[in-house]
């Protein structure tokens, strides 16, 4: 696994005047240790390293190298090897449910500021709570959708829809709402149901390997709408003020950071987590990036078009995903939606 970058050891100093991350909890001296941060990329990393990585080091001297998050059949392998490349990953949450104390090791940290509906298992920690949001070009669109169900309505909204390949993109719960299925009987979810609604405008949807492909094509035209999160969605207004979103339906989880086990350096990684675990920590990268938290505490200070695209500022409205499913599902689910769209 290639490493990106080296977040050099910062004086403590710099990181106060900064105000990143409030106080980095029980900053132990880590001087001479290193830990391997694996993320999603992009802007969201870009934010979590300003937000979270760049504080804990100053404060504790610890060395902190950042590359991708690996898939579980990637980590499983460097399992099987004892040749775990990396300490703490971000992962979506239901992935840690399922694999808690197999996959992700048990970690001893004062979870006293997390959001108890959100803190289900005692290995990771909930971070990034995001929506699958439907994001549409408003110059495209004489009326403007009202929900993620209008993602399958060509009649009324014709063009380029664009999802990103994978099994727990937004669509299936789109796609079910699409059916008249209640959120309040979402789950269990029906699955030939969903697939034989998404297969009714199959044509119409391209799959791309990225959200980050999915938010150039809606910034530049290419695409009328796509299923992507919130985030995404965001980055692409500010290149394209004409993208707009719906957050009515739309499908909301979290991400966890967990330690895979095997882990070469635990203790700077368990280090790391009671630091995100904190509400000052997600506080600080939600300000930079409109993504929910995993924690309780007094709300984000954000801009009107930030709060805009800020899940919390649709709470009545979202979908929140049933995380037990998705982790005893998530594999048949992509074995579905790949065999469709190989049709």
């Amino acid at each position: 696994m290639k490493l990106r970058k080296t977040i050099a050891t910062l004086g403590l100093t710099t990181a106060l005047a900064l105000g990143l991350g409030g106080t980095v909890a029980s900053a132990q001296d880590l001087a001479g240790k290193t830990f391997v941060f694996g993320g999603f990329g992009g802007d969201l990393q870009k934010n979590q390293d300003i937000a979270w990585l760049q504080p804990f080091a100053a404060a504790t001297g610890v060395k902190i190298d950042q590359t991708d998050s690996p898939d579980m059949a990637t980590l499983k392998t460097q399992q099987e090897a004892s040749n775990v490349a990396l300490d703490v990953v971000q992962i979506e949450s239901s992935t840690v449910d399922a694999n808690c104390g197999t996959v992700f090791m048990e970690v001893a940290i004062d979870r006293s500021q997390l959001n108890p509906a959100l803190d289900t298992n005692k290995c990771g920690v909930p971070v990034v709570k995001f929506s699958f949001v439907l994001a549409y070009n408003a110059a495209k669109f004489p009326e403007a959708p009202t929900s993620v169900a209008d993602f399958f309505d060509t009649e009324k909204f014709p063009g380029i829809r664009a999802i990103r390949g994978g099994s727990n993109v937004g669509i299936i719960e789109s796609a079910l709402q699409a059916e008249g299925v209640a959120p309040a009987d979402m789950y269990p979810i029906d699955l030939d149901k969903a697939v034989a609604r998404i297969e009714t405008i199959k044509d119409s949807i391209e799959v791309k390997e990225s959200f980050a492909v999915i938010q150039d094509g809606l910034a530049n035209g290419e695409f009328d709408m796509a299923l992507v999160p919130n985030g995404r969605a965001f980055n692409a207004s500010k290149t394209n003020p004409d993208i707009k979103v719906v957050f009515a339906g739309a499908v909301t989880l979290y991400d966890n950071l967990a330690i895979p086990t095997g882990a070469k350096n635990a203790e700077a990684a368990t280090a790391f987590l009671q630091h995100v675990a904190q509400h000052d920590t997600q506080v600080a990268l939600t300000e930079l990036f409109p993504y929910g938290m995993g924690t309780l505490g007094d709300a984000p200070k954000l801009d009107d078009q930030a709060r805009g695209f800020f899940p919390d500022s649709h709470a009545d409205q979202l979908l929140m995903q049933d995380a037990g499913w998705w982790g005893a599902n998530d594999a048949a689910v992509g074995d579905r939606l790949t065999a469709l769209f190989a049709q």
